[in-house]
């Protein structure tokens, strides 16, 4: 009983750190975040907006989930914590939209629900960089290895948006799962023929130097948030509460949650899944005798 009650004097004392004032503004920048992808998705002039099935619900749900995040860490979306995740967030927010209703082989007619899974997957990957960096900031051996894990996620969604966004470039179209195919199934022959003509030797050089100098530069830029952190940033608060860190385990869980449903359902890994049933299908007919 007594441990109950320490609880809820801890939880009560994190709460009153807490000022109105914050949480207002704590909904805002979830808020506006929002309201600027779907003013963005309208400039596009993917329809749907009004829909409230599916994408006007989720969007609701990731505004809620953003809000949470802020207001259980007590960082809200200009802390650099959440300014790591920007890079990639953006990239998949803009990016691939853009390239799915102009591209050749795009999304003819495009509505937002179309496109949900590339939100909640922007979203996720925003929400999931941030938790990376709450938990590596924490660690006080290790901090090169930490930096670099959180590095990885970065890599992923970024690189991810380059190449979807590189491919539409220089050849019209986005990379479908049947482009992928002859990529992944013959890779020197669609490497020597495909990629060589078309973007040549010498960018496809400067090409690779700047994704190192982007890694690079963004390591550094890890490291320098996580453990150099300017003291305008760091929120003092002698509150340990366990139902606070079960509020915040609690949201990572709908981060994760969100983050596993969705990115699966975006590209690579979508595209690559059906590559996959391409080439069983190919090797059940070359292993049947008629």
């Amino acid at each position: 009983m007594l441990r109950w009650e320490e609880e809820k004097e801890q939880f009560y004392n994190w709460w009153s750190e807490t000022t109105t004032r914050e949480i207002v503004f704590y909904f805002l920048c979830a808020f506006f975040l929002m309201c600027f992808i779907l003013q963005y998705y309208y400039y596009l002039g993917i329809s749907g907006s009004n829909n409230w099935y599916r994408f006007m619900r989720n969007a609701a749900e990731c505004l809620i989930l953003i809000f949470l995040t802020e207001l259980t860490t007590g960082k809200s979306l200009l802390h650099p914590f959440w300014r790591i995740g920007y890079i990639p967030f953006f990239a998949w927010t803009l990016i691939f939209p853009y390239v799915l209703i102009h591209a050749r082989n795009g999304i003819s007619a495009a509505k937002l629900n179309h496109l949900s899974p590339y939100f909640l997957t922007s979203v996720a990957s925003l929400l999931f960089i941030f938790f990376v960096m709450n938990v590596i900031s924490k660690v006080v051996v290790g901090r090169k290895l930490a930096a670099f894990i959180c590095l990885i996620p970065i890599a992923f969604f970024s690189f991810n948006a380059f190449v979807f966004l590189t491919h539409y470039t220089y050849m019209g179209i986005m990379m479908s799962p049947r482009e992928m195919f002859f990529a992944t199934y013959d890779p020197i022959r669609w490497f020597s023929r495909i990629v060589l003509p078309h973007i040549g030797g010498l960018r496809l050089a400067f090409m690779g130097l700047g994704i190192l100098a982007y890694l690079v530069l963004y390591y550094r830029w890890i490291y320098r948030s996580a453990y150099r952190l300017h003291t305008r940033w760091i929120r003092k608060s002698n509150a340990h509460s366990l139902i606070h860190r079960i509020l915040q385990f609690l949201v990572f869980i709908g981060c994760a949650w969100l983050l596993i449903r969705w990115v699966s359902e975006c590209f690579p890994l979508h595209d690559y899944e059906i590559v996959k049933q391409y080439k069983s299908y190919i090797d059940f007919v070359n292993g049947t005798r008629f």
